[in-house]
């Protein structure tokens, strides 16, 4: 378990005994260093990263001026002296704790939209790290003491929306696999859901199916919030342009919030425009109560019932057709 906590002087020991390298000491400031200057720099907050109650990581997130080097938005938030242990490095630390970030910020620091930093331009090793987990570079350098900085922002709740990409499969599993039950946990059996998650939202097949994508499956979409996934899409077009939406599934913490909308909107765009959809077919469980109204909102008209794809009559898993013109 990876969290993040503001500094309190239990941490100090572990600190003292904190090494770095010279090569990463020549990018990033040592923790003790990083301390001493808070200790008169009251825009200045210390941060650990903890792997259970172990101190895993360490950085400080700046109020101050200083940030206006590498933006021009003043309710943004300087990331410092950012450094993994070197005991802890290598098992995925940096990627949660930057997953972390977001909603840390917005807890403690209402009022910031984003979170920047400067990472030298030949540190490639972290440059590589914050643009994979969601960090952007927007163009903007700073000449610092060390050398150019290459100014990086990661945006605080803002909603995103793109095609998936390798590396996102375990992401669109947990939202598939928690919408699952979430949405039909009363409708089917628990022995059907179980059965339906296994053939359908692995790892091993959604990574397959992000990778080959044509006009009968144009590929997942995935809306990210705060750099993690939230939603999925997916769906395909026939060769007179009809479209179908195959998959549409949230996280159920994150529903209304206007992501399923986003979702349909996008994927309707690139069937529309890349495949010339002109009509749009969905089908949704009889009595899910999510699901209709979502659809319904959205110009969708019931047609017909049927059973679910690839079940069994005994299954008794009945769909309901839907379809939009588009």
């Amino acid at each position: 378990m990876i969290a993040l906590a503001k500094y309190e002087p239990n941490y100090r020991e572990a600190l003292d005994n904190y090494t770095l390298s010279e090569e990463h000491l020549a990018f990033t400031g040592h923790p003790i260093e990083m301390l001493k200057k808070s200790e008169t720099n009251p825009t200045y907050t210390p941060i650990v990263i903890l792997e259970g109650e172990q101190v895993a990581g360490f950085f400080v997130l700046d109020i101050g001026d200083d940030k206006l080097h590498y933006t021009d938005i003043p309710e943004s938030i300087l990331l410092r002296g950012y450094s993994i242990h070197p005991n802890y490095q290598g098992r995925g630390i940096a990627k949660a704790s930057i997953k972390l970030l977001p909603s840390f910020v917005k807890e403690h620091f209402p009022d910031i939209k984003q979170i920047v930093l400067g990472v030298n331009e030949a540190n490639k090793a972290a440059q590589a790290v914050y643009l994979k987990n969601g960090f952007i570079d927007e163009g903007r350098r700073y000449l610092g003491r060390s050398g150019f900085q290459i100014a990086m922002c990661l945006k605080v709740n803002e909603l995103l929306v793109r095609k998936a990409q390798q590396g996102d499969e375990q992401g669109i599993v947990d939202v598939c696999v928690a919408a699952q039950w979430n949405t039909y946990n009363d409708l089917y059996s628990k022995e059907y859901i179980e059965g339906v998650i296994q053939k359908f939202y692995t790892v091993e097949r959604i990574q397959k199916e992000i990778g080959e994508t044509n006009r009968d499956w144009n590929g997942y979409f995935v809306a990210l919030l705060n750099n993690e996934i939230v939603g999925a899409i997916g769906g395909g077009v026939d060769d007179k342009g009809i479209s179908e939406v195959y998959v549409l599934y949230l996280d159920p913490e994150k529903r209304n919030k206007g992501i399923g909308t986003r979702l349909l909107s996008y994927l309707t765009d690139v069937q529309r425009s890349k495949y010339g959809a002109h009509e749009q077919w969905v089908s949704v469980t009889k009595d899910n109560m999510l699901g209709i109204p979502f659809y319904e909102a959205r110009g969708f008209k019931f047609q017909h019932e049927q059973q679910s794809y690839e079940s069994k009559p005994e299954d008794q898993a009945i769909s309901l057709r839907y379809k939009r013109n588009i």
